[in-house]
């Protein structure tokens, strides 16, 4: 790649010392044909250089989509706090529980989640599953608790499609 930025720009310049050359001698054909040529090597140039410029945005497109490795994640926000959706193999989204820990002001550990079974806290991803968090709201006597079972309805699963009914969690 750096080869072709440096010969892009070799032809660029060469290009336009040929262009003054030309109309020194009065031949303005020749010179006007040579403004494509530099416009060629131009584009060229641009080309070779799109990674280097482009390459902020594709780290914000890939922050914007979520993706840590091989694990895709969506960000949401609750009350101006970003909270991490992951979603396993079958589409099923899994809180990140240091995020949601905060916002109902508990301890983001193992001990916290000791009586959750694996369908509700997963260990190793620390998450909670919509059964996990449902529980943990339903326990809580944090002032938002309510507010956060009515935003994992409306934002979380509305954009899923999997609305499970509250009966059944």
């Amino acid at each position: 790649m750096i080869f072709l930025r440096i010969a892009s720009l070799a032809g660029i310049i060469a290009t336009l010392v040929a262009i003054g050359v030309f109309f020194r001698r009065g031949d303005s054909e020749a010179a006007g044909l040579l403004v494509f040529v530099a416009a060629g090597c131009g584009v060229l140039f641009a080309w070779s250089l799109r990674s280097a410029y482009l390459a902020p945005l594709e780290w914000a497109r890939r922050y914007v989509q979520g993706v840590e490795g091989d694990r895709r994640h969506e960000w949401y926000a609750f009350k101006g706090r970003r909270v991490r959706v992951f979603l396993d193999i079958d589409t099923e989204p899994w809180l990140a529980v240091y995020d949601i820990a905060p916002i109902l002001e508990v301890e983001p550990g193992a001990a916290t989640f000791r009586h959750y079974g694996p369908d509700e806290y997963s260990a190793q991803g620390h998450c909670l599953s919509v059964r996990g968090l449902r529980r943990l709201v339903r326990y809580s006597s944090h002032r938002d608790a309510g507010a956060l079972g009515l935003w994992l309805d409306r934002e979380v699963l509305k954009v899923h499609g999997n609305l499970p009914s509250r009966e059944t969690v």
